[in-house]
């Protein structure tokens, strides 16, 4: 499991024993033949030459692990209550890694908006929706990720249909992601054009799972976020510990 984690810890999809050996401490002997132990079940796979990147075998841990998180019938009251306390267009998003990481979405609460009201054609909403590169929940997934997989964002182009808001600076983006963490949550201005954001993290344990967010026209934003932030971020603590398979501790709250 040191071994899986060390590319977690990397940058690049593939690495030797060497490189391996030097982040977890281990020897490198110890290292190969974890790794040679690993082929059969395809946790590993063989790059030439003499690299080895992550394999199905792992990919598979993860989706069963993914599997037993709660689905929308736990999730979904939660995000109905944030809806209706800040009259706003909740969303819960989760991570997803496949080809990169990505944002995918997973459920919502739109009170009296929906998707329609975003002014976003079927291509660009699902362009705009999966890149972290836009958006509040965007940052606040990519500032929890690995060290290695938030440089990846950096590296995806900015959609069509994004807002004149998004932030196209990768440095500036970059800069934002330590402030997000500090914080605990992110605010978009107009990224979807007309619309303003607050996200906060979802997290099982120390990984993100992914982040829920209010979005709201951008004439009815309150100029002081106080209270929606607060409302945002609970939200986000509330899913965080269904998700870690803890009780709401507020089912009933209005």
């Amino acid at each position: 499991m040191l071994v899986e984690q060390a590319f977690t810890w990397l940058s690049g999809p593939d690495h030797g024993p060497s490189e391996l050996a030097e982040a977890t401490g281990l020897d490198v002997t110890v290292v190969y033949r974890i790794l040679q132990s690993g082929i059969p079940s395809k946790t590993f796979v063989r790059v030439p030459p003499g690299r080895y990147r992550l394999g199905p075998g792992a990919a598979r841990v993860g989706m069963q692990a993914m599997a037993t998180t709660p689905g929308a019938e736990t999730t979904r009251p939660v995000l109905e209550q944030l809806s209706r306390v800040v009259d706003g267009f909740a969303l819960l998003w989760v991570l997803s890694a496949y080809g990169g990481p990505r944002r995918g979405y997973l459920d919502s609460a739109p009170g009296r908006y929906d998707f329609d009201a975003l002014g976003l054609t079927t291509t660009q909403l699902v362009d705009v929706g999966s890149s972290l590169r836009v958006g509040a929940s965007g940052r606040v997934i990519a500032a929890h990720l690995p060290t290695s997989m938030a440089a990846s964002v950096m590296e995806q182009p900015i959609p069509a249909g994004a807002g004149p808001g998004v932030m196209r600076d990768a440095a500036e983006f970059a800069a934002s992601l330590a402030q997000i963490r500090e914080a605990g949550y992110a605010v978009a201005r107009d990224e979807i054009a007309g619309w303003d954001a607050v996200a906060a993290p979802v997290m099982w344990g120390d990984a993100v799972y992914g982040a829920v967010s209010v979005l709201k026209p951008s004439s009815l934003m309150p100029r002081d976020l106080g209270l929606l932030v607060a409302a945002v971020t609970a939200a986000g603590e509330r899913l965080s510990l269904l998700v870690s398979g803890g009780v709401d501790p507020y089912p009933l709250a209005g």
